[in-house]
């Protein structure tokens, strides 16, 4: 009896220590598997608010940062589409958060993972998460039909975040202003929305859409400007990440808005979609590729389009198209890349008249037309390009002979004349409409305005309502009269010119003259820049104005206030100088 009881003793106890034995070693797994949790590596790019690309390149998934490589998962919500999902190799999980019973009487508030009409579902989002994060290395868009799953769904992430356990980009998306063709407001409310977000989870990238609607059959409409600016007035000031997404077989109709909108900041990337019954084009989309960074564009798009896309994309001998309005960048100036490797190129002109043909060096970057006005004895007046020893060709002949020139170029117009302007600007549009221009153009002038007003200059408004009036998808290039400069660009002289393009739509670079910058007070590069953050810098230095010696140190001084921004307009021996220059430093 006794050794009964002392046996039974001891198995208690023994039993004791195994039990606690274990949960010891279960403690410790759980703190090891929160400290080790595979898959992303790199601290920054592990957070819920990473860049998408930079986590897929810490956990092995993407090889570049490249938006076209990225794969989506769309309407991963029921526990059978979210184990498909999780199966599958696919990079991003899409999945739609309302609440259940949402607008019935059986209401509960629980965010639930369904889609409208839907209101019931057999996975909660706490169910979906838990599964996703325990299970898998794959980043995380969640699409909220409904201000009401949004407070509960944030808190949610917090508390999933707090624990460790958020370790990948999580999107969180929303269609939050009424878009193209909607005949109804159904949108989630803007504010509400933004100050959630703000409130309870700001770590995420935030994806604010546009409610569309598209009929095949009938006539479509597209983002209009209004709607894009009202979407900039909203997000603009948010710190986060923003990607938005936008109805793919609208956007080449819109690409100056959203050209304008992708300027406004380096947040910013555009998510392209496509609904199953858009009549999309791969031509659409080989246009948005052209027209930005690899980085900056997500593709979420049905096959058998996709692959047909990446094909044509990867193929470096197909003619490229770019939009007039839109940035040096990509097409001569790589992503991060210094403003000197662009290089400004002076045509010659050779024969008279009709017969006369553009020459230009076997080089790749912006053409330079000085542009005049001929008066016939009958008809219209007709712009001209002067080439430096006189000679004279036609503006509208010499764009349409540089349309077959291959390579990648831009063209600059500077009005020699101002009564050149709108006749250019006309010519522009006309060529435009035909599809022959399909490079970036810039416009530009001396101008007279303000503190610096002289005779024989356009006014600066002219030039600004010319371009509004005649053809706005351009970058404009106003510069300052030389007769003004003694002194350098005094204060007044640089505030009147940021006044006159206050709010301008588009893209600016104002022309500077490196001797007078030499003589300015600092600061002058860096005010200009700051107008916009699409403004850019552009320093000349001509022939006959003084040795590359004078103003080295005015054009390193400008490069040291932003090496991408700021662009030399200088002859070949001159650059030559600069890029040896900037290679020491």
């Amino acid at each position: 009896m006794a050794c009964k009881k002392g046996c039974s003793k001891w198995s208690l106890v023994t039993g004791a220590c195994v039990a606690l034995g274990f949960a010891v070693i279960m403690v410790l797994c759980f703190t090891l598997q929160k400290r080790t949790q595979p898959g992303c590596v790199q601290a920054a790019a592990c957070r819920s608010d990473a860049d998408m690309m930079d986590y897929l390149l810490s956990v092995g998934q993407l090889s570049q940062r490249d938006g076209l490589l990225v794969t989506w998962y769309h309407a991963a919500n029921s526990q059978k589409e979210m184990q498909a999902a999780l199966s599958s190799d696919i990079m991003v999980l899409e999945a739609d958060v309302t609440v259940e019973g949402l607008n019935t009487a059986n209401e509960t508030g629980v965010p639930i993972m369904a889609h409208p009409p839907a209101i019931y579902s057999d996975n909660t989002l706490q169910q979906w998460l838990e599964t996703v994060l325990a299970s898998s290395q794959k980043g995380i868009k969640l699409d909220f039909k409904s201000i009401k799953a949004v407070g509960p769904a944030l808190d949610l992430l917090r508390r999933l975040t707090e624990e460790g356990r958020v370790r990948r980009p999580v999107w969180i998306n929303a269609d939050i202003l009424r878009g193209p063709n909607m005949p109804i407001s159904i949108e989630v409310n803007a504010t509400q929305f933004l100050n959630l977000v703000q409130e309870k989870y700001p770590e995420t990238t935030l994806s604010p859409g546009w409610t569309t609607l598209y009929l095949p059959q009938l006539p479509n409409g597209t983002y209009s400007r209004a709607m894009v600016e009202k979407m900039q007035e909203l997000v603009g000031p948010v710190p986060q990440r923003v990607t938005f997404p936008v109805r793919a077989v609208m956007v080449r109709a819109a690409w100056p808005h959203f050209s304008w909108l992708l300027g406004q900041s380096e947040r910013y990337s555009l998510t392209l979609w496509q609904s199953a019954s858009d009549p999309l084009l791969v031509d659409d989309l080989l246009y948005v590729r052209d027209n930005t960074a690899a980085h900056q564009i997500y593709y979420d798009i049905f096959e058998p389009l996709l692959s047909q896309f990446k094909q044509l994309a990867a193929n470096t001998s197909r003619k490229q198209s770019y939009y007039t309005g839109g940035s040096l960048v990509p097409l001569l100036q790589l992503p991060g890349e210094e403003g000197v490797s662009v290089e400004w190129l002076v045509p010659e002109i050779q024969g008279n008249g009709s017969t006369a043909t553009v020459h230009l060096p076997d080089r790749e970057g912006m053409i330079l037309l000085n542009v005049g006005l001929q008066e016939p004895a009958a008809g219209d007046p007709v712009a001209v390009v002067r080439a430096p020893d006189g000679r004279a060709l036609t503006l509208e002949p010499c764009l349409r002979q540089l349309a077959m020139r291959p390579g990648s170029w831009g063209v600059h117009l500077h009005m020699a004349v101002p009564t050149a302007l709108r006749p250019s600007l006309a010519t522009l549009a006309n060529l435009s409409a035909l599809g022959h221009l399909l490079r970036p153009v810039w416009v530009g002038a001396t101008i007279s305005h303000g503190s610096f007003v002289a005779p024989g200059y356009v006014t600066g408004r002219e030039l600004l309502a010319a371009v509004a009036e005649v053809f706005p998808h351009v970058t404009v290039a106003p510069g300052w009269p030389e007769e003004v400069l003694g002194s350098g660009y005094r204060e007044q002289l640089v505030t009147d010119m940021l006044e006159l393009c206050q709010g301008l739509w588009q893209p600016v670079s104002f022309q500077l003259q490196a001797g007078p910058l030499g003589q300015s007070t600092a600061g002058v590069v860096a005010r200009l820049l700051a107008a916009s953050p699409r403004a850019t810098v552009t320093v000349e230095h001509g022939p006959g104005r003084g040795h590359y010696a004078s103003v080295r140190a005015a054009l390193l001084a400008a490069r040291a206030v932003d090496k991408t921004r700021v662009y030399y307009r200088l002859p070949q021996s001159d650059r030559a100088d600069l890029l040896a220059n900037v290679g020491r430093n």
